[in-house]
């Protein structure tokens, strides 16, 4: 008798789980239809990271880069970003743009034609793979 008391109350339990959870995913719906999809504010928006781009394709490093820029919103509004934060968000602009198909910024190529010379880098590189001693090289570790 008792173990039947328990089941029935293990399942009222569980309907009562089932009913917050779905309760929950309609509010968290209802919010993200007005705007709100919660967790933290970024830290650089798009126009810190436009401007962050922008300098590190001028050459500046990105420490000097975080210091140039001030977050606008948040518990440190007014502080300038990690470097650590403008890296990832870096990285992520840049792995957004790969996903698009659309250069960050385009890299250049050098055009060889079959008359021009080798250079002394690509006269080793054919060395080494004419030897085979590249395949060898880091055999040790496969």
């Amino acid at each position: 008798m008792g173990a039947m008391f328990f089941a029935v109350l293990a399942v009222a339990g569980q309907i009562e789980r089932n009913y917050i959870r779905e309760k929950t995913l309609e509010g968290q719906v209802i919010a993200a239809s007005k705007g709100n999809h919660g967790g933290r504010p970024k830290v650089i928006d798009d126009d810190m990271l436009t401007f962050a781009v922008a300098l590190k394709d001028k050459g500046i490093p990105v420490p000097e880069i975080a210091k140039k820029l001030t977050i606008k919103v948040g518990k440190n509004a007014g502080k300038h970003p990690s470097v650590a934060s403008l890296y990832r968000a870096l990285a992520e602009a840049e792995a957004a743009a790969v996903d698009d198909g659309l250069p960050l910024r385009p890299k250049p190529a050098r055009i060889r034609r079959p008359e021009d010379p080798l250079t002394a880098k690509e006269i080793d590189l054919r060395a080494r793979l004419q030897s085979g001693l590249g395949e060898h090289r880091y055999s040790r570790w496969r």
